[in-house]
């Protein structure tokens, strides 16, 4: 537990996490167990049942509560979202928290109008990504709720400064963390390569990441994980490597698998398909990343990426797109390589040059485990969001005993 500016520990708090999502989350299952072990009392809010609230029920000292909160287009669907809303608001007055925590834009929103209902609360939205912003709807709302932020954590620098420049009161940059120790760089190879018949010397390159099909115009060509840039890139990978081996690790996060279909087409329309393997969902990610040589995400928008982080830990070549909070990671040329987004011949010109040098990925693969381990240990991000949160509550503390010695 961090230490006070007394010198003390600081007192437990009780903490409300929000996030809009049912499925995957692990960053926020993640963050939530790591503030419960510090003694904080934290209760988890999600908008329906699903395996994230199922694993959070798992955490000692973690309560999980559902309620169906959101937006939609839907006009019939209104008077359930706002009774939605109103539960929300009704069970954040009852509840008192010191401090309500949200993840995600529509939890961000749901959020900031339930903390009218306790109004002492430090009001905290961490930032996983941008894309919400380029949608207009959205855009508006966050500018105009953004006020009753009390802090905003960007989950990169590049958010962070994104938000700074939006105005917001106060800004900081808080990475998401994972058990850096599960990832173990010697894990053998030989399960995941004797499962494809992968021999000793064949190259293996794979992307590992949930697929987002998207309406928005920006992603038409290429989706938001750029799925499309790396089947595109294979055929030019096997002009220099015509051994590889390419693997999609992941599915849909949501849909009914038309995009994962899409993208299947593409390869088989590029004479690749079975040269690129779609695993959908692995459990066994130390594994998959264990036989892998290199791991690609070439993602148009993103934050620091779990799937990256866990490359690195793992001692892995990396090759990612210079968006977001990839460079966060990715260090051109120490620890993985950088590309311009949407660009194949980018992507293929440096998973080949990190295959055709073993010594050299090795080299910045282990600078990387290094970077990651020192950067997003679970320990040490729930620590920072702990005496954040205190650091805040503090700092209206002591202005509002100024507004009351000084009421002119």
């Amino acid at each position: 537990m961090t230490m006070s500016e007394t010198g003390k520990p600081p007192r437990p708090l009780r903490i409300l996490q929000i996030t809009s999502t049912a499925v995957g989350g692990s960053w926020f299952h993640d963050q939530v167990r790591g503030l419960a072990e510090l003694g904080n009392e934290v209760c988890a809010v999600l908008p329906r049942e699903g395996p994230l609230a199922d694993r959070l029920r798992e955490v000692r000292g973690v309560r999980v509560e559902i309620i169906a909160f959101g937006l939609s287009r839907r006009v019939r669907q209104l008077p359930g979202l706002m009774a939605a809303q109103w539960r929300l608001m009704k069970f954040v007055r009852e509840y008192k928290p010191d401090v309500i925590h949200s993840h995600l834009i529509i939890a961000m929103l749901a959020a900031r109008v339930a903390s009218v209902a306790h109004r002492s609360a430090l009001v905290v939205s961490q930032v996983p990504g941008l894309v919400h912003l380029r949608m207009i709807p959205f855009r508006i709302l966050e500018r105009l709720s953004l006020r009753r932020d009390d802090l905003v954590l960007g989950s990169c620098r590049a958010i962070a400064r994104r938000y700074q420049a939006m105005g917001a009161r106060s800004v900081a940059v808080s990475y998401y963390g994972c058990d850096v120790h599960r990832f173990d760089p010697a894990t053998s190879p030989d399960a995941f390569r004797r499962e494809f018949g992968l021999g000793g010397d064949t190259p293996a390159v794979g992307m590992v990441a949930y697929m987002y099909p998207s309406k928005l115009r920006e992603f038409r060509q290429f989706g938001v994980k750029g799925h499309e840039v790396f089947i595109d890139a294979v055929p030019l990978i096997l002009r220099q490597n015509p051994e590889a081996r390419f693997f999609v690790i992941g599915d849909e996060l949501v849909g009914d698998g038309e995009y994962r279909r899409r993208l299947e087409r593409r390869a088989a329309r590029l004479g690749v398909a079975d040269r690129i393997l779609f695993t959908g969902f692995r459990s066994d990610i130390s594994s998959v990343m264990a036989g892998l040589d290199v791991l690609v995400n070439p993602s148009m928008d993103e934050s620091a990426c779990y799937t990256v982080v866990e490359a690195l830990l793992m001692r892995k070549g990396v090759v990612a797109t210079d968006v977001g909070g990839l460079p966060d990671t990715v260090r051109h040329g120490r620890t993985g390589l950088l590309i311009p987004p949407a660009d194949p011949a980018a992507l293929a010109r440096a998973v080949n040059a990190l295959v055709a040098d073993p010594a050299a990925r090795l080299r910045m693969a282990g600078r990387g485990r290094e970077l990651a381990l020192r950067q997003f240990d679970i320990a040490g991000t729930v620590n920072q969001v702990n005496e954040l949160y205190h650091q805040a509550l503090a700092a209206r503390g002591r202005r509002r005993r100024l507004r009351r010695e000084n009421p002119a």
